[in-house]
């Protein structure tokens, strides 16, 4: 895992190197240029300080310390005749005359920087090599340079400083979520966070407060779903004991035949508690939908209730008009459709009608299912698509989780759910899809 703290001291570290690096170079450069007009300046006064006095020739082959550097500058005088009357100290190769001024040459023992001056017709020259020169020049430089390396320090010192305060926001947030146990969905204290992070910090707080929404119905729905599993594994158990008291061939099937039934019920519930949690808006996403006919999900949601609705007498009436197209889960429209066809044939009178129609219209495709029953009381239609929820004095069977299915479907494809009388005498529920998402 890389660290951020590591990658910003390392770009800090960089570019404190890099101004270091420039700094030095430019006082280098110039530090060595002030230091050759410093010898320069030395060399003229030199000269000049020397041009009145009276030099007596002397037998400079036999001076010592041939080839000695311990002294930097060279003296030679010419006389008015061009021959060389003095000379400071010995050197197997020196520069000749040089024309006046300053000038630079090169022998076999090196480069010379020459300044020559004439008076009363004889040349004083003042001659330096330039390592030496340049070895000088170099030491004097860098002793003006060492405060460059302690400015370094403190600079990556304040920018160590500078990174950890700025951090100090995203480890305290890191410490108060690591101390959180998994139920914890508190929103995360924004004080002191930088306006760059603030947007992290209302994102995650924005998360833990849907997560905290899906914990809270995960909790509801085991609940539920453990007190609706208690009563029909009761009743199981209570089958399986009377199947096991019994004596003659006839209760013998009627107890085995009750056992089937009570199983089949237990198996819907199941079926019913699974498709419910598949259909949780926040266990899926609308990116893995597809462009869908809604007349055919409504066709095979009918052929699925069709032999349900034969069994009681009742009449499905479908009128699909419109080739309705739109972004959804195919199979989940089927089962919507299907849990509110099923519902509608299972709480009406045998020989009832059940009429489907899909309308479009501006702003939505709408789908309507009524029914000829007696309709649900207004007061109870705000609630029978919770769970396991069952309107009053019904004595139909069933697992209170059709309608709550349907919703859920609904709400994942952000449809709207009307209910209304219906012109057959029962109720009337309507689906608008938002064009948004239609083809």
């Amino acid at each position: 895992m890389k660290s951020l703290r590591l990658q910003m001291m390392l770009l800090f570290g960089i570019a404190i190197l890099a101004a270091a690096a420039l700094q030095f170079a430019t006082s280098f450069h110039a530090a060595i240029g002030e230091a050759d007009k410093l010898f320069d300046y030395h060399m003229q006064q030199m000269a000049l300080a020397l041009q009145d006095n009276d030099f007596e020739q002397v037998d400079w082959r036999t001076m010592p310390g041939i080839e000695s550097n311990g002294f930097d500058f060279v003296v030679q005088v010419w006389g008015g005749d061009g021959n060389r009357v003095y000379q400071s100290r010995q050197y197997r190769f020196l520069p000749k005359q040089a024309a006046l001024g300053f000038s630079t040459v090169t022998l076999d023992n090196g480069e010379w920087r020459i300044y020559a001056v004439k008076e009363n017709k004889r040349v004083v020259q003042v001659a330096q090599k330039i390592d030496t020169r340049r070895e000088r020049a170099i030491s004097f430089a860098l002793s003006t340079l060492w405060p460059v390396i302690p400015v370094s320090i403190l600079l990556f010192c304040a920018a160590w400083w500078g990174v950890s305060s700025v951090l100090a926001p995203l480890n305290r947030i890191g410490s108060d979520l690591a101390n959180r146990n998994a139920n914890s969905v508190e929103p995360v204290s924004a004080d002191g966070v930088p306006s760059e992070v603030s947007l992290l910090v209302t994102e995650l707080n924005s998360l833990l407060s849907r997560m905290g929404l899906a914990l809270q119905a995960q909790q509801r729905f085991v609940a539920d779903a453990a007190h609706e599993l208690r009563s029909p594994i009761t009743a199981l158990r209570l089958q399986v004991q009377n199947l096991g008291r019994v004596k003659d061939e006839v209760t013998h099937e009627q107890a085995v035949s009750r056992l089937l039934g009570g199983v089949d019920r237990a198996s819907r519930l199941v079926e019913q508690l699974l498709a419910l949690a598949r259909q949780d808006p926040s266990s899926q996403a609308a990116s893995g939908f597809a462009m869908t006919s809604l007349g055919n999900c409504i066709e095979q949601a009918i052929s699925d209730v069709t032999p349900f609705a034969q069994s009681r007498n009742i009449s499905l009436v479908a009128s699909i008009s419109p080739a309705a197209e739109i972004l959804a889960d195919g199979e989940g429209l089927r089962v919507m459709i299907r849990n509110l066809l099923d519902n509608a044939v299972r709480y009406i009178s045998e020989a009832g009608r059940v009429e489907v129609r899909l309308v479009a219209d501006a702003d939505s495709v709408c789908l309507s299912i009524q029914d000829s029953g007696e309709g649900v009381p207004l007061a109870e239609r705000g609630r029978i698509f919770d769970r396991f929820y069952r309107v009053a004095g019904s004595d139909k069977s069933g697992s209170g989780l059709g309608l709550a299915i349907a919703k859920t479907i609904a709400d994942r494809h952000h449809a709207k759910i009307e209910m209304a009388d219906a012109t057959l005498g029962g109720l009337e529920v309507k689906i608008h899809f938002p064009l948004s998402r239609s083809g």
